[in-house]
């Protein structure tokens, strides 16, 4: 449920934690034999739980607040197992192997129970979620544990019968409603992310084609022009140069030369919608007063779909000029560079920015209404494909380019 895959884990962790988690379980068995059930689990708190929580809260390295919650959750999840086991003794009283056989049926059942069900919610509100919200779902599954724990040391009586038992572990299926809801909600709250992202991404690329077609036309216009005055031109050449005057010529050679570069549509790389995009861009900077530099370098056919790749771009270049436009006096720029390396699609955009970044859970927060979803929709597209994205403020940038700090 916590998003952790051991073999993304840094070797000291891929090792250490089974190991660690493998020992704990040793220990809390022995103690359970020495003691007896009924004092050890009045002990289970400092011998398992608060172990666990510091294992995961190192091997997840995730807020305190998000483990508590996880790790308050995972107890939830051992009610059915629980409850089994309860009515396994109560049919089977005598038979030791029964209730083995129920803990190994039941614990497979509930994994598989929350593998398909729960474990794309849970990663999702761990990935999404901030700590306040955390804090605040923590209460349900910690009032169930403090009802758990009241049982445990107020010492109820045995059930005298199954009746009774269930009446016992309902505070267990209202919690397990709660989770189902809980993760409901948020499915919806996803999809409509996922949507909005979708409808941003097609106005920017729809946006952006318009400009681009707008430019095209343009540049076709005086295309035209230019052809129909050739011959003028020319005749010019051929003037000066009947007269003794090359210097003259190759000047007016070169000026020809450098209108018609400035009216004909720049190429950027091969990808075509790449192209799209960053003339687009560099016409908003342009207008913004902000100097772009690109240096792209991708084929035309590349691994991710065309709305993901432009929300990639889109949503990193739109942030980066929004920056450096609020840069203050510093001098306002932005760079771009993509390209392949080792058959990975590499994209960094830099720019200067005065301030500081507010950050939640690991991404930038934007106080504005309909703002605050291009770093995630960019997050989003990247672990979806096994990549990774990152913001970094490096200051040293600054003896490059003399502004006031990049991020």
């Amino acid at each position: 449920m916590m998003d952790i895959h051991l073999s993304e884990l840094p070797t000291v962790k891929k090792w250490l934690v089974p190991l660690l988690i493998l020992l704990l379980a040793a220990l809390n068995q022995l103690l359970m034999v020495r003691i007896g059930t009924p004092g050890y689990g009045r002990l289970i708190f400092l011998t398992m739980h608060l172990p666990f929580f510091l294992i995961f809260l190192y091997a997840a390295g995730r807020s305190p607040v998000k483990t508590t919650f996880m790790i308050l959750t995972a107890l939830v999840f051992t009610v059915p197992s629980v409850l089994a086991g309860s009515l396994t003794r109560h049919v089977f009283p005598d038979i030791a192997w029964a209730l083995l056989i129920n803990d190994l049926v039941s614990y497979a059942l509930t994994l598989l129970l929350v593998y398909t069900v729960f474990r794309q919610g849970f990663h999702y509100l761990l990935r999404y979620g901030d700590d306040p919200l955390f804090l605040r779902f923590s209460l349900v599954p910690l009032l169930y544990y403090i009802y758990v724990f009241a049982s445990i040391y107020t010492g109820f009586s045995p059930w005298s019968s199954v009746s009774e038992m269930l009446l016992r572990f309902l505070p267990s299926v209202e919690v397990f409603v709660f989770y189902f809801l809980l993760l409901y909600s948020y499915k919806n709250l996803s999809e409509k992310r996922e949507m909005e992202a979708a409808q941003a991404t097609l106005t920017q690329e729809l946006s952006a084609a318009a400009e681009q077609i707008s430019l095209l036309r343009a540049a076709q216009a005086q295309t035209a022009v230019y052809r129909h005055n050739m011959r003028h031109h020319l005749n010019a050449i051929e003037g000066f140069l009947s007269i003794g005057k090359p210097d003259q010529a190759q000047d007016y050679i070169q000026k020809v030369r450098s209108d018609m570069d400035a009216i004909s549509p720049k190429r950027f790389c091969e990808n075509e919608l790449v192209n799209l995009l960053c003339a687009s861009f560099s016409g908003k900077a342009e207008r913004m007063g902000i100097g772009l530099k690109v240096d792209a370098r991708l084929p035309q056919t590349l691994p991710l779909s065309d709305t993901e790749l432009c929300s990639l771009l889109s949503n990193g270049l739109e942030n980066a000029l929004h920056a450096a436009a609020a840069a203050g006096d510093a001098p306002q720029w932005v760079t771009l560079f993509c390209g392949i390396h080792r058959n990975k699609l590499l994209i960094e955009i830099k720019n200067p920015y005065t301030g500081e970044i507010a950050m939640r859970d690991g991404l930038p927060a934007s106080g504005q209404e309909g703002h605050g979803y291009g770093c995630r929709s960019i997050c989003t597209i990247t672990e979806q494909h096994g990549g990774c994205a990152a913001l970094r403020r490096n200051a040293s940038l600054s003896r490059r380019w003399p502004g006031r700090g990049t991020s």
